[in-house]
């Protein structure tokens, strides 16, 4: 796919304190994993403007945009967190964090009464200025799991909170690359990126990646039963499910003891617990051409190599630009097939 459409010229920009300057080598890299997304870029010192405005900057928005073969997209919106002035190389690195940083450094020791999980979240990404796009969860997660879910402790992080929820529900957060925070419920990309390959059986390799490895851990691909037990103080009542992902071996057997979860929360844990520690049988890597409209909301198709040919769930984009062109690395999970917890 990215081969095919053939190379050619690339350009990034770096906009920030007013003033969008060129980058002479940078890198982004989008995470989907609980990680914070990055960006470095190295300006020319000479570049009109960029000393006075980078020696000055304060809170600021930060945005990496690319143009490669035509076509131009925004890989990272956040802030600038250091800038380093080099006047023998004559350049000025700079280097910063998505949105999510503040969701890092702001505490909360509260609870929440009748909220659900995405509720939650939407009031804990409110609060630093972040807009939110959100699933809705299904059951409330406030007063019922106050105990090991929401008042976790004094001074946790709004982003262990989000976590904590996140793994209740099923969902996966990240900041995407235009500065906007997504809770999504379940597996539905937004988009997919296709790897096709063609086996050298009657000739050349035909493929339109530089890089594909596929790593497959054995003990994930195994047979899983995952038991969730929970005693309810005020029904006094033991609320216990077990959810399976059948798999070739096992089975590997997980218990969990959670205290004060109803019926319906013990069952969503159990197959949530199940569905995580299944995917990451298969971890699939790969570099292409620089492709500036790839990002990790998108699921990832492979075709040609008849095994290993299913969509994949992205991790981690890394975009690396400069004078030695633009490439894209892409890491993505997924259990083998259409594995999931019954």
């Amino acid at each position: 796919m990215a081969i095919t459409s053939g190379a050619g010229p690339h350009f990034a920009w770096l906009s920030v304190g007013g003033g969008t300057f060129p980058i002479e080598h940078g890198s982004v890299e989008q995470h989907k994993t609980r990680k914070t997304s990055t960006f470095s870029a190295v300006i020319p010192l000479s570049y009109p403007g960029a000393e006075a405005a980078l020696a000055s900057l304060g809170d600021n928005e930060a945005t990496v945009i690319v143009q490669t073969r035509g076509v131009t997209a925004t890989l990272f919106t956040g802030e600038a967190d250091t800038t380093e002035f080099d006047y023998v190389g004559r350049v000025i690195r700079v280097t910063g964090r998505d949105k999510s940083a503040k969701l890092h450094e702001n505490k909360t020791s509260e609870k929440w009464l009748n909220k659900k999980g995405s509720e939650i979240v939407q009031d804990l990404a409110g609060r630093v200025g972040l807009s939110i796009e959100a699933d809705g969860s299904i059951l409330q997660a406030g007063k019922k799991l106050e105990q090991d879910y929401v008042r976790l402790s004094d001074s946790i992080s709004f982003a262990a909170v989000i976590d904590k929820l996140a793994q209740f529900d099923g969902a996966r957060w990240w900041v995407d690359q235009n500065g906007t925070m997504q809770y999504r419920v379940g597996n539905s990309p937004t988009g997919t990126y296709t790897l096709n390959y063609i086996p050298p059986a009657a000739g050349y390799m035909i493929a339109d990646f530089m890089v594909l490895k596929i790593r497959r851990n054995i003990q994930a691909g195994k047979t899983h039963k995952v038991t969730v037990k929970s005693w309810h103080p005020k029904k006094k009542e033991v609320f216990e499910y077990e959810s399976n992902v059948e798999g070739n071996g096992g089975p590997i057997n997980h218990s969990y003891h959670i205290p004060n979860l109803l019926k319906d929360h013990v069952q969503q844990y159990a197959t949530e617990r199940a569905n995580r520690l299944t995917r990451h049988e298969l971890t699939l890597h790969a570099t292409v051409v620089g492709a500036p409209t790839v990002n990790v909301a998108m699921g990832l198709q492979l075709n040609g190599t008849g095994f290993w040919d299913q969509t994949y769930e992205m991790d981690t984009v890394h975009h690396e630009f400069g004078m030695s062109g633009h490439r894209t690395s892409i890491t993505a999970r997924s259990g083998k097939g259409d594995r999931s917890a019954s």
